[in-house]
């Protein structure tokens, strides 16, 4: 048996347990993704020789967004930060980054999760700011034109800052995001679980937005008559039943005038909140990534895959019980 510090028998056996019971938010993104995932693999497997160039062809283009997006989190980051942060933590004074991989996997932990709140607060401010200004575009009339813009616009954000954290991460481990050799490891990193969950984010990011225009529509259609009963009996968006429903259970009477000022608040939390949700997962996934690199640079490949495995036997065998 390979002799693992205990701190490493630990990172295992989390490796294991998010390999066999993925977080519920990985879950339904998955869930949510898999149409698009099956109608791309049937593609990659179809004997049109068209198909299959059309379909490698978004495969290309999804890989240089991403890799668009990893420069751009350069721009956002560096070494410096991850050096500091050491510092803070550790008082270790880090120049050469390469040189981070000969520490205990605890320090990188601990270094890699210090990012974790910030950036998550960032990603969900963007999501807050940009979905409260989609409502709000939506209810002003010839305004409605730049809502394309602004919705591209929030996936491009969302993705750099949530690129921007898979790099500070990357380099919490030692393998620092500003030198290219590392890029395939980063890009491993955010879509190291299933291709279906990233697919799913853009899905559900697509019915929240679709969500709050229709809320919109609703409240500015209805002004003046907006009552429990019209909410309750007409076919109103699911965003508007929810401000109205929450409102209800805290006993607050709401008007017309109210509930049209809370759906851009709702929309603002229901876009923010997936960002975050989407940021955690992705968190979980490049440390998990990155924690096995090290261990397997440390024992060998065979050694971490085995004791991986021996701990998702265990827990499978618990749950069989």
């Amino acid at each position: 048996m390979t002799p693992f510090e205990p701190y490493e028998s630990l990172a295992i056996s989390e490796i294991a347990k998010h390999e066999c019971s993925p977080n519920p938010i990985q879950s339904a993104l998955e869930l949510v993704g898999k149409p698009i995932a099956k109608v791309l693999e049937v593609a990659h497997q179809s004997k049109n020789k068209y198909i299959r160039k059309a379909v490698s062809s978004i495969d290309t283009t999804i890989e240089k967004s991403l890799k668009a997006t990893i420069k751009g989190a350069n721009l956002l980051t560096g070494e410096d930060v991850v050096r500091k942060a050491y510092m803070k933590k550790h008082n270790i004074q880090i120049t050469d980054i390469n040189t981070v991989k000969q520490l205990p996997l605890q320090q990188m932990d601990s270094v890699a999760d210090s990012f974790d709140f910030s950036n998550g607060f960032f990603v969900t401010t963007e999501g807050a700011v940009l979905g409260a200004a989609t409502t709000l575009l939506e209810a002003v009339p010839l305004a409605q034109i730049a809502i394309p813009a602004v919705v591209t616009a929030d996936v491009a954000a969302s993705m750099t800052l949530m690129s921007r954290h898979v790099c500070q991460i990357a380099t919490s481990y030692g393998y620092s995001s500003r030198d290219a050799a590392n890029v395939p490891h980063i890009l491993s990193a955010m879509v190291s679980t299933s291709s279906s969950s990233d697919e799913g984010f853009l899905v559900t990011k697509a019915a929240a937005i679709s969500e709050i225009r229709a809320a919109t529509h609703f409240a500015a259609n209805h002004a003046g008559s907006l009552s429990g009963s019209v909410v309750k009996d007409s076919v109103s968006p699911q965003l508007v039943k929810l401000v109205q429903f929450v409102t209800e259970r805290l006993g607050m009477i709401i008007t017309e005038k109210e509930l049209g000022m809370l759906v851009p608040i709702a929309g603002a939390v229901l876009n923010g909140g997936l960002n975050l949700a989407f940021q955690q997962m992705n968190h979980t996934n490049a440390k998990d990534y990155f924690r096995r690199l090290i261990l397997t640079d440390k024992y060998g490949e065979d050694a971490v895959t085995a004791a991986i495995q021996l701990e998702k036997d265990k827990l499978n065998a618990r749950t069989a019980i």
